[in-house]
């Protein structure tokens, strides 16, 4: 904006004036050319060309190693080799480029299935458009459970109240209203400006965008700050793998150059050698893979009803151990009706079921489903307006609705909300006698709501006061009548003690967390077949520092009356007491819960806040839809686990096969330019093993990364292939007499066959002939297979430092191929048998 003066300390005609818009808002061409002109309104970084990701399928520090000693064997001479080696880089690169960026580009349209929108004003109506959408000068209209969509100035407010825990770290919602503040005013006391990364907890606005995108608050704060977000346990997992892949592949290296060199190989050759054998251990197209896993496991999860929005949270959904989960919808039918408007006597009363219906009828913010289940009962009276309003919050539990007839009579507040809150600002009960002191029946109500919980229905008290004038402040709810309850049946999904069942048998202890009354969350848990014996409230959360309160949640699974700073507590001490928690929710009040959990998940009909606080959105609101996802969290995860137990364990091998012979050989068993050929080739198959079909067992339980048993699953069978390497090596030397050319154009073949092969063998647990593999595997690898026994006889060869391998050869190593497969199966059944007996899955 213009004005050299902050947008807080000028009036809103000042703004609007700065800005080119008025209370109206823009037009749709005005919002056009904005949204060409600048980002507009996402602090998320852009898309990265298609460039910059092709390039950075070539910046790893040995790639380019091998790249400048490539380019320097060629000055030095040796043209041929450099460039085949440069041209099989080049063929690596682009692999993982396609993959990674085909991956991409499925995540996105995914993504646009659940896109957050925002409720602005264009050509002088309301309009729902993307949050990228949003322009300096739209006008937009705010309620209970929006996000802020930029920076902006309030025109109007109703009760507004914001939480900018998001910004300013204050745990409670900052009361907002139009007006003017001082330039050096703090985030925190710039009452008429709301920002983006903040939401709206209670009431309604009209404001107007000032900036978006880079220019927000929150964006110079997260730039001043440079804070990452927390790493998910898959990216500690992968940081793990690759401080184990970089020592082993700095050992190999520094080893093996050192032989030659002491061997009085050529310097050059040497440095290519241990360079390609150090690029040959490392799973080089890992990124690739795994994008492409976690992409082939998003579309598998969006076909299940389940989109993800941020890949890097599949492994943490298959490996989730604690499921917090609210009822509503969940575990109940999610379809709340009116049971029943009484008089607090317990008799049926009209009277009470028209009061609540204005209560829930004429307030301006989110009409949630008790509301919309009143005024489906009970329509509003035509002949009543609403002056005023007291929006609902989390600590108060009411909303109060200042009301009028139109005969003018005194306007009546009506109130509505959690009995105990309601009572607690109630001096008397209404009776057909006249009304009585509330201290005289109190008991008799609790016992009514007590009975009415237990039964499984949820009780809110309705309450009334005259008040002269046309506004209404908090202190006005106070001395007020009581003049009945409501009564709210959610029915228990058929099907859901099943599915609780179902999951706890997945090894996912399924928690209630929820802010109904104890009574009625015992009677829904037991119904569902969760352990009711001890419900927790708030109070006793409140009760215990977060060590104590660690300790203990692992031995309770309801919790109840809770608002929404205890159930970020109760996630937090799970998490802390080591567990992969998820939590399920819908609400402005879960939205602290979702950040906090190692999985936020949602659904496509929450609140905004909610949707955009989540990491997994569910487009159905069912725990069977949920449980679907984990177990194709659990096949993505076991995929990725595949390519790298059998691409290091092969890799491993063979670099100690030829770390072993180049120090028993008279000559390199393979050249650089081989060397990358095979690994380019064997890396095809395991392109496609996101693809692949994974055994029952294998989705049974949660998962996680185990970097010792990669190194030990390394050691074992990379190891195994040495001894049939070296076993190729004798025979082929000292039976053949094989020269260096046929020696390196048999061991090529040998060394593709036995990757490819032992990738059938190592992808399942059980006996490889009862697992099947899927199509485009065993395509992909036949095809490799062909080729890898067709170039030492095809056109290329005698570039690639081949020559036609004779028939007896071959023979002999595909003998030995099929001998190490037997091996190898027997070998795993002792590998995992051994790891099963001692309790670790």
């Amino acid at each position: 904006m213009p004005s050299s003066r902050p947008f807080w300390h000028l009036s809103e005609s000042e703004v609007l004036d700065a800005l080119g818009t008025t209370p109206d808002g823009l037009t749709g061409e005005q919002a056009s050319a904005a949204l060409d002109e600048q980002d507009a309104g996402s602090t998320a970084p852009d898309e990265p060309p298609a460039w910059r990701l092709l390039l950075r399928q070539f910046v790893s520090p040995i790639e380019l190693i091998l790249v400048a000693a490539t380019v320097l064997s060629g000055i030095l001479g040796d043209w041929t080799d450099a460039l085949i080696i440069l041209l099989i880089l080049a063929l690596s690169g682009v692999l993982g480029f396609v993959q990674e960026r085909s991956a991409g580009q499925a995540m996105k349209a995914l993504l646009e299935a659940v896109e957050v929108t925002a409720q602005v004003v264009r050509d002088g109506e309301p309009t729902d458009v993307p949050m990228d959408e949003v322009v300096p000068g739209d006008v937009a209209l705010l309620t209970a459970g929006d996000l802020v969509p930029g920076d902006c100035l309030v025109l109007g407010s109703r009760e507004l109240s914001v939480d900018e825990s998001a910004l300013t770290g204050e745990t409670f919602p900052v009361e907002k209203r139009p007006g003017v503040v001082p330039a050096a005013a703090p985030v925190a006391e710039r009452t008429n400006a709301v920002f983006q990364g903040t939401h709206v907890a209670s009431g309604s606005a009209k404001v107007v965008v000032v900036h978006t995108g880079a220019a927000t608050e929150i964006a110079a704060v997260s730039a001043r700050l440079g804070a990452a977000t927390p790493r998910t346990g898959f990216e500690q997992g992968m940081t793990a793998f690759g401080v184990l892949l970089a020592r082993v592949m700095l050992v190999f290296t520094v080893v093996i150059l050192l032989l030659n060199v002491a061997l009085e190989r050529s310097v050059l050759d040497s440095v290519l050698f241990a360079l390609a054998l150090a690029v040959g251990v490392t799973p080089q197209l890992l990124p690739a893979i795994v994008s492409i896993s976690l992409a082939q496991g998003a579309r598998a999860m969006a076909r299940e009803r389940v989109i993800v929005r941020r890949l890097d949270v599949i492994e943490d959904f298959g490996a989730m151990r604690v499921l917090c989960s609210d009822k509503t919808g969940t575990m109940t039918q999610g379809r709340i009706e009116l049971g029943a408007a009484l008089s607090c006597d317990g008799a049926e009363s009209r009277t009470v079921a028209d009061l609540a219906a204005l209560n829930a009828g004429l307030q301006r913010g989110w009409k949630n489903p008790i509301d919309q289940a009143i005024i489906r009962a009970h329509p509003v009276a035509d002949d009543v307006e609403a002056l005023d309003e007291l929006p609902y919050d989390f600590q108060r539990k009411r909303l109060s609705v200042l009301t009028r007839r139109a005969d003018g009579e005194v306007p009546l507040l009506v109130t509505k909300g959690a009995l105990a809150n309601v009572m607690e600002v109630c001096t008397e009960v209404w009776t057909p006698a006249g009304p009585v002191p509330i201290a005289s029946v109190g008991d008799e109500i609790q016992k009514t709501f007590a009975a009415l919980s237990a039964g499984g229905f949820r009780v809110l008290g309705v309450a009334t006061r005259p008040v002269r004038g046309q506004h209404v402040e908090l202190a006005d709810e106070a001395q007020m009548q009581l003049v009945g309850l409501l009564t709210f049946a959610d029915p228990v999904k058929p099907d859901a003690p099943a599915t609780v069942a179902s999951l706890v048998a997945a090894g996912i202890s399924v928690r209630m967390v929820t802010g109904d009354n104890h009574l009625v969350a015992a009677h829904v848990a037991r119904a569902v077949g969760l352990d009711a014996a001890r419900v927790w409230t708030g109070t006793h959360v409140d009760g215990l520092d977060d060590a104590a309160l660690a300790a203990a949640v692992p031995a309770a699974h309801v919790f109840s009356e809770m608002n929404p700073l205890q159930k970020e507590r109760v996630v937090r001490a799970f998490r802390s007491a080591g567990d992969v928690v998820g939590y399920l929710g819908d609400g402005i009040n879960d939205a602290p819960s979702l950040h906090a959990a190692d999985v936020g998940i949602s659904v496509d009909s929450a609140v905004p806040v909610a949707k955009q606080s989540a990491a997994i959105v569910l487009l159905d609101k069912d725990l069977k839809v949920l449980l679907k996802g984990v177990r194709q969290g659990r096949q993505t995860f076991a995929n990725t686990m595949k390519y790298i137990f059998m691409t290091t364990s092969a890799n491993f091998g063979n670099v100690l096969s030829m770390a072993f012979a180049a120090v028993a050989l008279p000559f390199l068993p393979l050249l650089a330019s081989q060397i990358l050929l095979v690994n380019l080739l064997t890396d095809l198959p395991a392109a496609s093993i996101a693809t692949d079909r994974v055994d029952a067992q294998q989705v049974r339980r949660p998962q996680g990364w185990d970097t010792r048993l990669i190194g030990r699953y390394m050691l074992v069978f990379g190891s195994l292939s040495t001894v049939f390497d070296l076993t190729t090596f004798a025979v082929l030397r000292w039976h053949f007499d094989a020269g260096a050319t046929e020696f390196r154009s048999a061991w090529f073949v040998g060394s593709v066959l036995t990757e490819v092969g032992v990738l059938f063998v190592l992808r399942t647990r059980q006996p490889a002939v009862r697992s099947r593999p899927s199509r485009w595997l065993v395509i992909i690898s036949i095809v490799v297979a062909a080729v890898a026994v067709a170039t030492p006889y095809s056109a290329v060869a005698d570039s690639l430092g081949m020559v036609a391998v004779p028939a007896d050869v071959l023979a002999l190593v595909v003998l030995i191929t099929l001998g190490y497969l037997v091996a190898t199966e027997l070998v795993k059944r002792i590998f995992w048998r051994e790891r099963q007996d001692a309790g670790r899955g």
